[in-house]
């Protein structure tokens, strides 16, 4: 199998996993209320388009997003999975869609229990490193902004493969008036790749636009139904769990192109979670958590001049918790802001961000941030950040209770300091992106309990422990080298932990400390391509893994094309996120009909 994939790598490749400098900073807005260039050009970004998403062999958009840089996507099936960026936990990243916070209050586990059909996703904007200046709590290791698509579109498609799976989905649009109305949904089957890992998803969206003398107006609602088998998910129980999110929201994005524009809107999720500790025995221990989560936000930016821009704005939000297990809580979130940008060409962009945060029965924060870019000689751009941030203990940390885990209310504030210093340049016809980075923790929260316990020792979260991280990421990207398009990215992490004596944790010091990538692309027509890519990565105490998948796409006809998807080609075996063997080799072949 190794000789298979190093004859087709030797002609395949794509840069999906690395933009032209150029391209990417006119197109990603996670880094800056501003929506400028320079804004972006400070910071250490990343964007995946929904064609590069689609073309990468994976079950589950979680394993997609886990082959970028710097992104650790620790799933125990495609019905749930954790997503980390630079060493962080899974409580301390930020999901966002279309600039609308998804991640939960409650736990950093639902944060991927989206509403979002694979199908209407235009791009996936990643923002590594410290984001609370704009988006407060959580925003430690990153910020994740999934962008839906605007264009009209009419497609269905059917996935067969291992493991008992079966996928359809579908998507149409369509104007009437000015108005541009989208449906899209997509329905996802198995009985899994062991016991306890079945799954039944479910994701319906609905979104409604039109131009107005002002701006852009946007509506959307959606739905998302997960059930699945949770086998040693979160304890070593034979247990399985329900999750439903509901989300709607109303938008109005000002036009950039007017010196003065507000935007703004309001947001509401509400989620519930079923979770049978034994699924067998649903009486021994049961919980049902329901969370809504219901803000609103409001921007008003400002040309102060061709080169400089401000923004200054504010952010509420009402978060409620009803739990058989956890019991009921209420919290109220509300926060200020203000950014600059400075984008003089061919000299230095300053771009500067203060955020204000108060957090109903925790307190207030304030997270300043500050980042520059420096041209240099020929098609190179130096830049550098400094970040402070913090999270507030979810309400699973602070109040959950079952016979394997404990939690307390008490858990302090965690905070941060983070930093880094990269360069983008062109060579030749190549494009090279590296980072430095480096963040400092104190009280981290973590599940944790003695060394070497019995299974039948509960967890107890506390604040477990001050960590210092420093890394490296590299992306080098050479489109159309030998008739391929090539990607090389790698990232390495180090850390030094100071913890309780005699203590062990459950999430927050395993991080991702080595990988190493390929993505290659080859089109074999108009519409034909093959992509191969491979990951091999090692995490904090545990050996190495390898990570092979390929995907082909074939046109049948005008309208209708094949594909194939194979996910761990080589059958490695190591342990996901919950302890567990991965899955095998396996098969997925698909058709989907484009009207286009």
């Amino acid at each position: 199998m190794r000789t298979l994939f190093l004859s087709l790598s030797a002609f395949l490749a794509r840069p999906s996993l690395a933009q032209d400098a150029g391209q990417l900073l006119d197109t990603v807005h996670v880094t800056s209320r501003a929506s400028t260039s320079g804004a972006s050009a400070t910071r250490s970004v990343e964007v995946l388009t929904g064609d590069d998403l689609r073309h990468l062999a994976g079950r589950s958009l979680a394993e997609r997003l886990g082959r970028a840089v710097g992104v650790d996507a620790g799933t125990r099936s495609p019905a749930q999975a954790d997503l980390s960026l630079r060493g962080s936990s899974f409580n301390q990243v930020v999901i966002l869609v279309d600039g609308v916070r998804v991640s939960d209050v409650q736990s950093g586990h639902y944060a991927l229990d989206l509403a979002l059909p694979l199908a209407m996703i235009k791009r996936v904007e990643i923002l590594r490193g410290a984001g609370a200046a704009l988006y407060g709590s959580d925003a430690v290791g990153g910020v994740v902004n999934i962008v839906t698509r605007d264009d009209d579109a009419g497609e269905a498609g059917l996935r067969v493969g291992s493991f008992g799976s079966v996928m359809l989905a579908g998507l149409t649009t369509t104007r009437q008036h000015g108005w541009r109305l989208a449906l899209g949904g997509d329905a996802d089957r198995s009985s899994g790749h062991r016991d306890g890992t079945d799954y039944a998803i479910t994701q319906l969206r609905a979104t409604v636009d039109r131009p107005t003398s002002i701006g852009q107006a946007h509506i959307e609602v959606g739905q998302g139904v997960r059930h699945f088998g949770a086998a040693n998910f979160y304890s070593p129980f034979p247990s399985e769990e329900t999750t439903r999110s509901t989300t709607a929201s109303v938008r109005l994005e000002g036009d950039p192109a007017r010196p003065v524009t507000v935007s703004g809107g309001l947001h509401t999720r509400r989620h519930s979670d079923v979770f049978t500790l034994v699924r067998t025995d649903p009486a021994r221990y049961q919980n049902e958590h329901r969370s809504w989560e219901t803000g609103g936000e409001m921007n008003v930016r400002a040309a102060l001049s061709p080169r400089a821009v401000l923004v200054l704005g504010a952010d509420l939000l009402d978060a409620r918790l009803r739990s058989l297990r956890l019991g009921d809580h209420d919290q109220f979130r509300r926060a200020a802001f203000g950014e600059v940008t400075l984008d003089a060409s061919h000299a230095v962009t300053v771009n500067a961000a203060l955020r204000g945060d108060h957090v109903q029965d925790v307190g207030g924060f304030f997270s300043p941030t500050l980042g520059l870019a420096v041209p240099l000689a020929g098609r190179a751009q130096l830049r550098g950040s400094v970040s402070r941030g913090f999270r507030a203990a979810t309400w699973t940390e602070r109040y959950y209770r079952d016979p394997a885990n404990i939690a307390d209310s008490s858990l302090a504030v965690e905070r941060f300091w983070s930093g880094e210093m990269g360069l983008r340049a062109a060579v030749s016809h190549a494009f090279v992106d590296v980072a430095l980075f480096e963040r400092r923790g104190t009280d981290l929260i973590d599940w944790a309990r003695p060394a070497g316990s019995a299974a039948t020792v509960p967890w107890r979260t506390m604040n477990f422990a001050s960590a210092q991280y420093r890394g490296v990421e590299a992306t080098i990207s050479a489109p159309a080298l030998g008739g391929v398009d090539w990607v090389v990215r790698a990232s390495g992490l180090r850390f030094d932990a100071a913890t309780a004596a005699g203590l062990e944790g459950k999430y927050a010091l395993r991080p991702l400390t080595r990988s190493v990538g390929l993505t290659g692309t080859r089109a074999l027509g108009e519409s034909s391509r093959v992509t191969v890519d491979a990951l091999r990565a090692r995490r904090a105490g545990e050996e190495g893994h390898t990570q092979i998948g390929a995907h082909v796409t074939l046109p049948l006809t005008r309208a209708l094309q094949g594909s194939l998807d194979v996910v761990n080609v080589s059958n490695g075996t190591y342990l996901d996120a919950a302890g567990a063997p991965v899955a095998g080799r396996s098969a997925f072949v698909g058709l989907a009909w484009n009207a286009r």
